[in-house]
């Protein structure tokens, strides 16, 4: 499976062509407003696609019109803000903790997306996401095939002398619905901090 990096932009304004190579890159993000949705479970359950389509509609009903990407946060079983969870397994999706998430649109409100999200179907929140150092790697093929991926930025990050401070998000950078499985561009990304 090859591991490529991606510029530190994912969004579809990114203008630079992406890099290749085996060497993830450190980034630090920004702080930001995002509408979220938590759950548990495998992605083909209908609870992931109700959470997919309240976060796109609840965007869409708070103003926003550009496109952007969806973002999920997968743990084994554990906390979706620490690394304390088990082992990450790609063949039991039934044990995943997952948050889900877009960019909040400006000037968004707690009060007007509980609003706007009162009939989505999922229980939207409006989140404050804290500024963090990622380190990230382009993941190309299948979801099922992201193993040797998640092991190569695993492997990354202690060589860096670094640890994992939460688990793996995922930035799907083309949609499953008219993208082949084979064609799939995912970006991984793990939060990072030194090693005490």
């Amino acid at each position: 499976m090859d591991a490529d990096t991606l510029s530190p932009d994912p969004t579809p304004r990114s203008t630079g062509t992406p890099p290749t190579g085996t060497t993830p890159p450190l980034v630090d993000l920004a702080a930001r407003d995002v509408l979220a949705v938590d759950g548990r479970g495998a992605p083909e359950d209908p609870s992931f696609a109700a959470a997919v389509s309240a976060l796109f509609a609840t965007r869409l009903a708070l103003g926003a019109d550009q496109d952007v990407l969806l973002e999920g946060t997968y743990s084994q079983g554990g906390s979706l803000s620490s690394a304390d969870g088990q082992p990450f397994d790609l063949a039991s999706p039934h044990g995943w903790v997952w948050r889900l998430l877009v960019p909040a649109p400006p000037r968004a409100s707690e009060a007007s997306v509980a609003a706007e999200a009162a009939s989505s179907g999922a229980p939207v929140q409006l989140r404050r996401q804290a500024g963090q150092r990622v380190a990230r790697l382009l993941h190309r093929g299948p979801y099922a095939a992201e193993g040797p991926s998640l092991e190569a930025l695993s492997a990354f990050v202690a060589r860096q002398g670094l640890v994992a401070t939460g688990p793996h998000t995922e930035i799907y950078l083309d949609d499953p619905g008219s993208t082949p499985p084979a064609d799939l561009r995912t970006l991984l990304q793990v939060p990072v901090a030194p090693v005490r």
